[in-house]
This record gives C-alpha cells, sequence and structure tokens, in this order.
C-alpha cells in the first residue's frame, strides 16, 4: 500500500513554480507527446476512487513546459545619473514588455514561441499574453537571484544555465523554512482517514508531509512571485496586448456570468483518464440543468488562459461559482455526479 501511496500521493506543486521559471535546455530538444510529460498522481481530491478501479486512472497533474521563459534579454542602454520613472518609460515598436531596465523584444518572444516543441505552442496559442507573463517572472526572478548573489560561485560558463541555477538557489532558499508539525499531519490524516484505504497513519505519515511541503512551498513561491511584481517596473505595449486580446476566441466563463446562473467549469484533456470519466457525467448534467446552471467542459490547451487565471495544476479541475461570478469551490480529479449536483443545489440551480 505505501508503494502506491508513495508513487500517486506526492503533487509535485514546487515543480511546477520551479518549471514556471527554470529552463533546462538540454531537455528542450526532446519532442515528448504532452502525455509522457504527464504525471499520474493520486492528489487528495481523488482519493474517492471506487475500489475496483487502479490508481493509474488518477489524476494528472499538469506539468508546465521547461523552455518557455527566456534565458536572455535585450539590454537597453541607461542613462546614467537619470533614472526613468513608470511614466517616462514607454514599451512600443518592437519592444512588448519592459522588466526594470531589461526589455523583450516581439523578435526575441516570436523566436521563443516558435522553437517550442508543438505540444507546448499549442498550449499558448490562444495566451500569448500568459506566454508572456512567463518570461517576466523569469527574469524578475533571476534579478533577484543576482541581487542576494546567488549567481556568484557557479561553475557554469554558460550564461543561461548559470540563470537557471541562480533560479533555482533562490527557490530553494525560500522554501526551506517551510515546517510542517505532527498536529498538522493527524489532523489530514483525520480528515480523510476513510479515503486512506486502509492505511495507517504511521504508513502514510511521510506521504502526507510531502504533500503539505509542497503544497506550502506553492503557496509561498505564489506570494513571492507578486510581491516581487508589484514591487517591479513592469511595462507592456499596449497595442501589442490588444492585438493579443483581439486575436482570442471567445471566452465561454464570460459569457457563461453574463447569464446570471451558477456555472460549473470542468477543465480536463482528452488524453486523461479521469477527464475522460467527467465528459458523460458533464453531457448528461448540461441536459439536466439547461436554462439553470451553466455547465462547461474545456479542453486545457484550448483555454490555457483560463486555466492560467485560475491556477489549475492538476487536470481534471472542477470549478463552481455563483450566479454572480465568484468562486464558491473548487475540486481536483474525478468528480461524481452526485457530487456535482449537491454544490450546484447549494448555488441554488
Amino acid at each position: 500500500m505505501k508503494k502506491n501511496l508513495n508513487k500517486l500521493i506526492i503533487v509535485s506543486i514546487l515543480i511546477v513554480v520551479i518549471v514556471f521559471v527554470i529552463v533546462l535546455k538540454n531537455r528542450t530538444e526532446k519532442s515528448d507527446v504532452i502525455e509522457d510529460k504527464e504525471v499520474v498522481v493520486d492528489s487528495i481530491a481523488t482519493f474517492q476512487q471506487k475500489p475496483d478501479e487502479t490508481f493509474e486512472d488518477e489524476t494528472i497533474e499538469i506539468q508546465e513546459p521547461e523552455d518557455i521563459v527566456p534565458e536572455q534579454v535585450e539590454k537597453p542602454i541607461e542613462k546614467p545619473g537619470i533614472p526613468e520613472t513608470k511614466k517616462q518609460k514607454k514599451a512600443e515598436n518592437d519592444i512588448i514588455a519592459l522588466v526594470n531596465y531589461s526589455q523583450i523584444t516581439e523578435t526575441y518572444f516570436n523566436e521563443r514561441y516558435n522553437s517550442l516543441p508543438e505540444q507546448y505552442k499549442d498550449m499558448f496559442k490562444n495566451d500569448k499574453e500568459g506566454f508572456l507573463d512567463q518570461m517576466i517572472i523569469k527574469e524578475l526572478l533571476f534579478l533577484k537571484a543576482k541581487e542576494k548573489g546567488y549567481d556568484e560561485n557557479l561553475t557554469e560558463s554558460d550564461e543561461d544555465k548559470l540563470k537557471d541555477k541562480a533560479i533555482e538557489k533562490l527557490v530553494m532558499d525560500i522554501s526551506s523554512a517551510i515546517e510542517i508539525t505532527d498536529k498538522e499531519m493527524i489532523n489530514f490524516y483525520n480528515e480523510r482517514e476513510s479515503d486512506m484505504k486502509g492505511a495507517s497513519f504511521e504508513q502514510v505519515k511521510s506521504d502526507i508531509r510531502n504533500y503539505l511541503v509542497q503544497q506550502k512551498q506553492s503557496e509561498v513561491m505564489d506570494q513571492y512571485i507578486e510581491e516581487l511584481k508589484s514591487g517591479a517596473e513592469i511595462v507592456l505595449n499596449e497595442e501589442w496586448i490588444k492585438i493579443q486580446q483581439k486575436s482570442k476566441p471567445k471566452n465561454p466563463l464570460t459569457e457563461a456570468f453574463n447569464t446570471g446562473k451558477p456555472t460549473v467549469l470542468d477543465i480536463g484533456a482528452s488524453s486523461c483518464i479521469p477527464c475522460k470519466m467527467m465528459k458523460p457525467i458533464f453531457e448528461e448534467l448540461e441536459k439536466e440543468y439547461e436554462g439553470k446552471a451553466n455547465i462547461l467542459l474545456l479542453e486545457i490547451s484550448d483555454y490555457r488562459d483560463i486555466a492560467n487565471k485560475y491556477k489549475v495544476r492538476v487536470i481534471p479541475t472542477q470549478i463552481f461559482f455563483d450566479k454572480n461570478g465568484n468562486q464558491y469551490w473548487r475540486h481536483e480529479g474525478f468528480l461524481s455526479k452526485e457530487d456535482i449536483i449537491e454544490k450546484l443545489n447549494e448555488l441554488g440551480a
């Protein structure tokens, strides 16, 4: 039992964060299909699996592309003694983003995007803004790592790899202070004891610790990145942004919110086993709740912007919204029709 749990319970959320910001160039030439980049996991939300079903059909954790961030940015000419203010800075022409004293050009952006494997390129075909955001995050983290001296004493002649290592040291340092108490682990186990398939606390203790550590790491890194963004000078090319927004397909979630009815959204992928299990359920619910609630089943590759906005890290993920479009509840993994109906009833559908 422990062997299975060791394989499946650990949700590598920190890896997702690091992948957002660390480029491993020696992997960029791999052309594995996206299914090979997905990791089968057994998140706590998916312990509702029926006893006769195998864990291999469980939730798939989303692995972000590993080479979607820039290893370099072009440096503008700085005017000594004349610091530029946000009002004085302007992103225009070929420059699509200014990040403090660094700039990202459209030419460089296109080069990076076009160099992606097809499956990753497809993930961001409707979310160029999201791709740019990850490039900006990479640059902010490197600048902070450099400020702390994490780029020093690194035996790496390749500048790009040096950046990656410096950022990794920064991330690990931020995460090193995270602690999980025995009380937290016991409470976690007690709340989900019925889902543990008969395993004792001692059998799953280390797995629970790993899960909670990674959960906290994700929260800490999300907050750290937001703080970096709020304290940085980030100027976007407004014309470029408008062009990207016009090229996006209609947002079905926005249209659903405009109806003034409760909404349940499922984000998944056709290659995911539990996602396939959700499809007939949502087809039935769509007919049963016509006119009473919005039932949306979206492919993550087509709506990456929505997945990024709501920080979807595992597929399938279900998100429930009230009639005003406010997030009410969310769940990761397979969710039964009965449980979905229960939540829709709570929302007044």
